[in-house]
C-alpha cells in the first residue's frame, strides 16, 4: 500500500463529506476508495480524490440525485447538460414551492368563524374579568384574550399574577384556530346590549366582530397561557365553594393553602421564605367559578388552580407570593 493514501477519516476532513457519506457513496458506486485493507476493511483514498469528494458534497448540497451524480463523475462531457437540466428542476420546484405558500398564507390570514350561545360568551367574559391586567409592560394584557381551537372558543384574562380561562362551546367552526386579544370595555359592553341568543364571532388580524358588534383588535402579544394551564394539571382536592369562602373571607391579606388528600386547609402565613397567596385572588377564583365545588391542585411550581367540579375545562391559576417578612 503506498505511503501517501488518507483515510477515510482524512478524506472525510479534507473533502466536505462525512465518512458515513463515504462509505454511502462507496456502495453506491459513486467514489470507491483507492485501496481497501483486506485484512481489515480499512478504506484508503488518494490526495487526488480530495477534489473529487468537494465536487460530490458540492453537487448534493444542491440537490443532485445520486444517478446524475455518477452521469457527471463518468461522463464529465455530459455535466454541463446534467447540471443545466437539474437547474431548471430546481427553478420549476421553487415556483411550486413558491406558489404553495402564497395559498397556505391565504388559509392562515383568514379569520376564524363560529357562532356560539350569547349567554354563555357574556358570561365567561364576566368570569376572567378580574384576571385582566393593566401593566404597560404587557399591553395586551389589559385586553382579553379569544382563542378559537377547534370546537372551543377560550377567553383568557392575565395579569401576571393570576390567570382565568373561561371555554365557550360553539358551531359552525370556519377558518384557521385563531387568538385575537379584545379591548375589555368592548367586550364588557356585551353585558348590556339586546343580544340574539345564538350569535357570530369572527376573528382575524384586523376583525373582530363578536354578536352583531365590531371593534378593532388590539395590536400586542399575549403570552403563552397554555403552558400555565397544562402545569395545572395536579392531582386536586373537591371543596364547596360555600365553605371556602367562609374561610377565607376572614383570613389574613396573604394565606397558606395546604392539600391533604380529601382536606383542604387555609392557614395564616407561615414564616419568611414560605409561600403564600393572596386571599382576594383566591376569593375572586372561587367566586368566579360559579360552581356549588370546586377543585384545587397546587402544580410543580407552587401555583394553585381552582376549577369548577362540572366545568374542568376552566380555571383560574394563582401564583404564589413569597413571604419576606
Amino acid at each position: 500500500m503506498p505511503d501517501d493514501l488518507l483515510s477515510i477519516g482524512a478524506l472525510s476532513r479534507a473533502g466536505g463529506l462525512p465518512v458515513t457519506a463515504l462509505r454511502f457513496y462507496d456502495a453506491a458506486g459513486v467514489l470507491r476508495p483507492a485501496y481497501v485493507d483486506p485484512g481489515t476493511g480499512y478504506r484508503w483514498y488518494t490526495s487526488a480524490q480530495v477534489h473529487t469528494a468537494r465536487l460530490v458534497a458540492s453537487l448534493r448540497q444542491a440537490g443532485l440525485p445520486v444517478s446524475d451524480l455518477v452521469t457527471v463523475l463518468a461522463a464529465p462531457q455530459e455535466a454541463t447538460a446534467v447540471l443545466a437540466q437539474h437547474r431548471r428542476r430546481l427553478e420549476e420546484d421553487l415556483v411550486a414551492a413558491c406558489a404553495h405558500l402564497d395559498a397556505a398564507g391565504g388559509l392562515l390570514a383568514q379569520p376564524g368563524r363560529c357562532t356560539v350561545a350569547s349567554a354563555d360568551l357574556v358570561a365567561a367574559v364576566a368570569d376572567v374579568r378580574h384576571a385582566v391586567g393593566a401593566d404597560p409592560v404587557w399591553p395586551g394584557l389589559a385586553g382579553v384574550l379569544l382563542h378559537l381551537d377547534g370546537d372551543t372558543l377560550r377567553v383568557v384574562g392575565c395579569d401576571r399574577f393570576r390567570l382565568a380561562v373561561a371555554t365557550v362551546p360553539v358551531r359552525q367552526v370556519a377558518g384557521p384556530p385563531v387568538r385575537v386579544v379584545a379591548p375589555l370595555a368592548f367586550l364588557e359592553t356585551l353585558a348590556s346590549a339586546a343580544l340574539p341568543d345564538v350569535g357570530r364571532v369572527t376573528l382575524g388580524k384586523d376583525v373582530l366582530e363578536v354578536l352583531g358588534s365590531r371593534s378593532a383588535p388590539l395590536d400586542a402579544t399575549y403570552p403563552d397561557y397554555e403552558g400555565l394551564v397544562r402545569s395545572g394539571t395536579s392531582p386536586s382536592t373537591p371543596v364547596t365553594s360555600d365553605e371556602l369562602l367562609r374561610t377565607v373571607t376572614d383570613a389574613d391579606d396573604v394565606v397558606a393553602v395546604r392539600l391533604d388528600g380529601d382536606r383542604v386547609e387555609i392557614a395564616p402565613p407561615g414564616p419568611p421564605g414560605t409561600l403564600g397567596f393572596s386571599r382576594s385572588f383566591l376569593l375572586d377564583s372561587v367566586r368566579a367559578a360559579r360552581a356549588e365545588h370546586v377543585a384545587l391542585a397546587l402544580d410543580e411550581r407552587s401555583a394553585l388552580s381552582v376549577r369548577a367540579a362540572d366545568r374542568p375545562h376552566d380555571v383560574h391559576v394563582l401564583m404564589p407570593i413569597r413571604l419576606d417578612r
